[in-house]
């Protein structure tokens, strides 16, 4: 019977010395503090930075194009404004903190955007940015839609915005439309000196600590923004769209930078995955160091971490077999967009189930995706 009761001792003992007091998950040779310092400081804030400032370059190009509506200086802000949104891409994985406060996706970046109600806030002059209902009149789909979709021909855009009658106003709508992104990037700059330390002090993997809000907003992004909006809907490739192909809802739809855009994105998707300092490209703690630390494996019984870095390139590589605007290759050839959504749902499983499981995180957002 003392043996017995030896036995149960030591089989307790052994079961909470193999636990992280903080996490409920199995104690493992990972710092996490250092990890969420890497992703803080050579990720997250760097990604911030610049961010911040291509939003001036861009903001300071509106100013050039509305004291000189000209052909070159609509050019500029075309520049301006892709530098902008390929920047955005890489930062919509890390939508923590100042990032989250500003709600940065649905500020910039909700498509498509609604062309009738920026035409009505344009005439009547009474709109307020910051409202819902003008959450698609406002962000990069809409600079999208001003700068390219107003008319057929360059010289006809910067016609639209001479116009006597409503030039003027069309200015101002395209100038507060930017100093609403610039206010943005702004905000998020100046507070993410305070919330680091908030951010690198919880090193659990409970709802709100570092580790559980970068799982939650990576998954987020490469399922829903990605997989689904920028490919699935105008596709037709996700089944809850029964198979219809709606060209006209791809992001950038108006410039036909779709394709360049969702490259990017899953480019950042495995440069965060690995904590790859956003400067340098130097390979830091991130993810998958965090993943090989557990040695979690697939349901082949392969590194998950490299299951997800090679799924992942496999889509990008899907992706850059595509030369035309998604809008056109939705309508006409629908398939190959169709192939790059069925390589994005193959990391999904492994991101959204096998990752969270393995680092003991629990998705918190609801997608209502059924898949």
């Amino acid at each position: 019977m003392k043996n017995l009761k030896f036995s149960f001792f030591i089989l307790v003992l052994s079961t909470f010395t193999a636990c992280d007091p903080e996490s409920g998950s199995e104690k493992v040779d990972f710092d996490r503090e250092a990890f969420l310092i890497n992703m803080a400081d050579n990720v997250i804030q760097p990604s911030i930075e610049d961010f911040a400032s291509k939003t001036a370059n861009l903001s300071t190009a509106t100013t050039s194009f509305s004291s000189d509506i000209s052909f070159e200086n609509l050019q500029e802000l075309r520049i301006s404004l892709k530098a902008a949104w390929l920047s955005y891409q890489h930062l919509a994985f890390v939508h923590v903190g100042p990032v989250s406060t500003v709600n940065l996706r649905d500020r910039v970046n909700i498509f498509p955007s609604n062309p009738q109600l920026i035409e009505e806030n344009i005439s009547s002059q009474n709109y307020v940015l910051g409202s819902a209902s003008n959450v698609s009149a406002k962000g990069f789909p809409t600079l999208d839609y001003l700068l390219f979709g107003t008319a057929n021909s360059d010289e006809e855009i910067v016609a639209y915005f001479e116009d006597v009658n409503q030039g003027q106003n069309r200015i101002q709508y395209l100038t507060d439309v930017v100093a609403d992104i610039q206010s943005a990037a702004t905000r998020m700059a100046e507070g993410w000196a305070d919330y680091r330390m908030t951010f690198i002090g919880n090193t659990g993997t409970d709802v709100g600590s570092g580790t559980s809000l970068l799982v939650n907003e990576y998954n987020f992004q490469f399922d829903i923004r990605i997989k689904n909006a920028k490919i699935g809907f105008p596709s037709g490739g996700n089944p809850r769209t029964g198979g219809v192909v709606k060209p006209e809802i791809v992001e950038a739809y108006y410039s036909g930078w779709s394709g360049e855009l969702a490259e990017k994105a899953v480019a950042s998707s495995i440069a965060v995955f690995k904590g790859e300092n956003f400067i340098s490209e130097n390979d830091g703690l991130g993810l998958d160091d965090y993943l090989v630390a557990l040695d979690a494996r697939d349901r082949n019984d392969n590194l998950l971490s490299e299951a997800i870095i090679n799924q992942s390139l496999a889509a990008l590589a899907e992706m850059e077999k595509i030369d035309a605007p998604y809008s056109e290759v939705a309508a006409v050839e629908g398939g190959q967009l169709v192939d790059v959504y069925n390589a994005l749902q193959t990391v999904i499983p492994l991101i959204k189930v096998d990752m969270t499981s393995s680092l003991s995180v629990s998705i918190t957002f609801q997608d209502n995706d059924g898949d």
